[in-house]
């Protein structure tokens, strides 16, 4: 009992010292939330409501507890005067002038519709209240983007589950379709009827025969056929996410107006045919990839029969890959009628299926970097199933591929004259292996504003200088040049494998002006890289070296020279940070540099290989300023001739020079739209020059040409009628002075080294022309420029390209001068009478040497 008592007692003890303590706890809160400056701001927070609901003015009462205590603490006086100080600020600002956040860099418009030749398609498929900012997304982070906010799973999965969630399209098996097609079937019975003549049994088609062909038409028909599957595509989507995150250390970008406008277009119903210049292996994934991803249909794309190897074959089937042999005409393939049908009909029956399509207008990869002239096989199919009703209309997307480093590796074997590598399964596996372990930078994948085909072949109809085509070739000097060369370069390439026997060269003709104005947009809208613009500064403006700072500023002011133009730049950051990731990218092995901090120097490497390989990435940019080198390099070729006036030029003189290399050089670059003329171009080129002070006008003190035509045509007026033919060429008497100043000089220099490497050449494919193989003669003539780099008579080993020779063939075959046949399965070389005789070769060749004048400049 006693022990209870006591127990009791302790328990009560703690009670009181229990409440004791919680009373002062308690007392301290209070005294802490009466004495708060946070319980005063909310105080006055409430006062200050409840005062303008009252309708007076009430003071606040944190500054009445901080005047009480003011004489304890002085850090209320400061906090008073921050208080006051603000609210003049506050004030200042509303009542001042605005000023407006800094905005995010915006890049110029690209990819938009030709308003002279689609301005129906220029205002249509995009937003009116929208404004392109040329914002750049990038396709890897749509997952991200998508399930930002989903469970943990999902964010963690995201590239998983966005391939899992893009959505299914119906894709129809064309196979059954076209082996019920009549045009097929004909075909088939054609091939049966010929098998028969040739045989001279005389007997007719027997049914054994007829399924003999049917089953070899059959398989053809498989060959090309494609399998596009929803669950391949899905499983190469994610494949692709995890592959180009790795390769692809800047990701991969698209243009968010881009997208939108293509979004807008596939509710028009008419097939999108999305022709892509091609640059790497990878485009066909990249392409479907970027489409698929965005939410767009996939579409079927047209790859070389050299892509069908065993199991990347089947995967490329599945993403819609369908094979087309790579040479038709001209091979062991030539008159195959069935497979030429076959072909046809694949395709008139995707499209009126309403799939979308997609085929590379240059053909192969280009080898130099620069876009090159279109192969219309494909595109004249599609126009014959506008023109026969198969389709309404259809819409044409030019899409362009960039890559900081290119992923397929170099051509330089190709360019060297060695054979093509053919693709196995081995190679496959040993270049993705190598391209998984490299870092290639950033890719760019950017589509165009799509193009009515209707609206393209009408306006087509409305241009009266490409009508009449010349039926005969023009040889130089005879050639007008400023009357036939827009229809004469149009003529000259507009031949085919897929055209039919009835079809007429107006027919050609425009296919061939449609596909040089795909490529031409294509190109323009392309984005510089700053591989790109690094390697065109190195190789004309600092061939020789230079200092780190001294690039740095170049590469910045080529830049902006660039975005002035209206060009897109495919990177933003600072100017030593590019340099620096612009080097890393292309590599000791193509830039060497020299020491270390402010005195290290850069310089091209010396070697053909690397010559070669840094100009892929700089011929990009020198394919925007192939214009104006053409004008200068016309201006040096004709100051640099004996005895020539050296200080003053005739606008005459310099524009009939100028047109004449855009002939020489029609291979290499297309100048401008088949709508817009060349001399147009060349003039244009012209008043930028004059811009950059390169040359000046020179005044004339007899006033205009128009101004005294005019009196003279006042004062005879009552004698005589006057012709219009009369009438003088204002531009007789214009003339030009040529800049010495230093800026002026050095402008004229990096022109002149744009084209000079294609100048040498053109000039050594003429010196050795010679009747002979192909092989033989290619070999010959990289001997004889091989020889001339090592000991330095020639500058650029970049001319040392199998490119340069075959397009300058080209030229003089379409002159005349010289004939390419297959004999014994061996390409040849004749050179035709009366041009065999090496004076009358010469005089005809001197045309490609004059523009290859020694100039003090380089």
């Amino acid at each position: 009992m006693e022990t209870m008592v006591n127990v009791w007692a302790v328990v009560e003890h703690v009670r009181v010292a229990s409440g004791a303590a919680e009373l002062a706890i308690f007392t301290a809160i209070l005294y802490w939330f009466f004495t708060s400056s946070r319980v005063a701001d909310m105080l006055e927070v409430v006062g200050e409501r409840v005062g303008g609901w009252c309708g007076r003015d009430s003071n606040s009462l944190r500054q009445a507890v901080r005047a009480r205590r003011r004489h304890h603490n002085d850090i209320y006086t400061k906090l008073d005067q921050e208080r006051t100080t603000r609210a003049s600020s506050l004030f200042r600002v509303k009542e001042g002038p605005v000023v407006p956040a800094p905005q995010p860099a915006t890049r110029p418009p690209a990819g938009l519709a030709c308003a002279r030749c689609a301005p129906v398609s220029r205002e249509s498929w995009q937003d009116p209240k929208a404004v392109d900012t040329g914002a750049v997304i990038n396709i890897l982070d749509i997952g991200q983007q998508n399930f930002a906010n989903g469970g943990v799973v999902s964010r963690c999965l995201c590239d998983l589950a966005q391939c899992c969630n893009l959505s299914n399209y119906d894709y129809k098996d064309m196979v059954p379709e076209v082996l019920k097609d009549e045009s097929f079937q004909q075909a088939v019975e054609k091939s049966a009827l010929n098998e028969v003549e040739n045989k001279g049994s005389g007997d007719s088609v027997t049914p054994e025969l007829r399924r003999r062909v049917e089953a070899r038409a059959k398989k053809v028909l498989m060959d090309i056929s494609s399998a596009m599957s929803n669950r391949v595509l899905k499983i190469v989507a994610w494949l692709c996410h995890k592959a180009v995150r790795r390769i692809a250390g800047g990701g991969c970008g698209t243009r968010a107006a881009c997208v939108e406008r293509l979004r807008r277009a596939k509710t028009a119903g008419l097939p999108l045919i999305f022709v892509p210049l091609h640059r790497s292996h990878l485009d066909y994934i990249l392409v479907t990839f970027t489409l698929y991803l965005t939410g767009l249909r996939p579409p079927l794309v047209a790859a070389g029969d050299n892509m069908r190897i065993p199991f990347f074959g089947w995967f490329l089937r599945g993403c819609g890959a369908f094979y087309i042999r790579r040479r038709v005409d001209g091979s062991e393939y030539h008159g195959d009628q069935v497979y030429k049908t076959a072909l046809r009909s694949y395709i008139l029956n995707s499209l009126a299926a309403k799939n979308n399509l997609e085929f590379f207008i240059e053909g192969g990869r280009t080898r130099t970097g620069k876009p090159q002239p279109p192969k219309a096989g494909i595109l004249s199919v599609i126009m014959d199933a506008y023109l026969d009703g198969t389709i309404d209309d259809a819409l044409l997307v030019p899409v362009t591929l960039n890559y900081d480093r290119l992923v397929d590796g170099n051509f330089v074997r190709e360019q060297l004259g060695m054979p093509k590598q053919m693709e196995t399964f081995w190679t496959a596996l040993r270049g993705i292996w190598r391209t998984l372990n490299t870092n290639h930078g950033s890719i760019r994948v950017d589509f165009n504003q799509p193009l009515s085909l209707k609206e393209l072949a009408t306006s087509f109809q409305n241009y009266n200088y490409l009508k009449a085509p010349i039926e005969s070739t023009l040889t130089p000097p005879n050639n007008n040049l400023a009357v036939n060369l827009d229809r004469q370069i149009l003529y000259n390439h507009s031949h085919s494998s897929m055209y039919g026997a009835d079809v007429s060269v107006d027919h050609k003709m425009m296919v061939e002006a449609i596909g040089r104005h795909l490529v031409y947009d294509a190109a323009q809208a392309t984005a510089f890289m700053c591989t790109n613009v690094v390697s065109y500064v190195l190789l004309t403006e600092h061939r020789r070296g230079c200092t780190l700072k001294q690039l740095s500023h170049a590469v910045a002011m080529r830049g902006a020279a660039l975005s002035r133009d209206g060009r897109d730049l495919g990177y933003t950051g600072e100017a030593p940070t590019l340099l620096k990731h612009a080097l890393d990218m292309l590599g000791r092995s193509l830039v060497r540099r020299e020491g270390s901090g402010e005195k290290q120097r850069v310089r091209p490497q010396r070697s053909i290989a690397a010559s070669l390989e840094l100009a892929y990435y700089s011929n990009t940019v020198a394919a925007h300023y192939a214009a104006p080198a053409i004008v200068a390099t016309a201006l040096e070729s004709i100051i640099r001739q004996p005895n020539a006036d050296q200080e003053i030029i005739r606008h005459t003189e310099l524009m009939e020079a100028s047109l004449q290399l855009c002939e020489i050089l029609s291979q290499e670059f297309i100048l401008c739209a088949p709508c817009h003329r060349v001399e147009e171009t060349m003039m244009r080129a012209l008043e930028s020059l004059i811009a950059s002070e390169v040359i000046t006008p020179v005044e004339s003190n007899s006033g205009l040409e128009e101004q005294q035509w005019s009196r003279r045509f006042a004062r005879t007026l009552d004698d005589e009628e006057i012709e219009d033919d009369d009438r003088p060429d204002p531009t007789l008497r214009i003339k030009y002075r040529v800049s010495q100043r230093p800026e002026a000089l050095l402008e004229r220099t990096r022109l002149l080294r744009t084209l000079r490497p294609l100048l040498e050449g053109y000039a050594a494919a003429g010196r050795g022309l010679r009747a002979g193989s192909q092989k033989d003669l290619i070999k010959a003539t990289l001997d004889d420029l091989t020889e001339d780099y090592t000991q330095h008579k020639m500058l650029y080993g970049e001319a040392i390209s199998t490119d340069a020779i075959r397009n300058c063939w080209r030229l003089l075959k379409q002159w005349g001068v010289i004939e390419l046949y297959t004999h014994n399965k061996v390409r040849m070389l004749r050179v035709v009478p009366p041009y065999d005789a090496q004076s009358r070769r010469d005089a005809v060749c001197e045309h490609l040497y004059k523009f290859n004048v020694q100039s003090p400049l380089l």
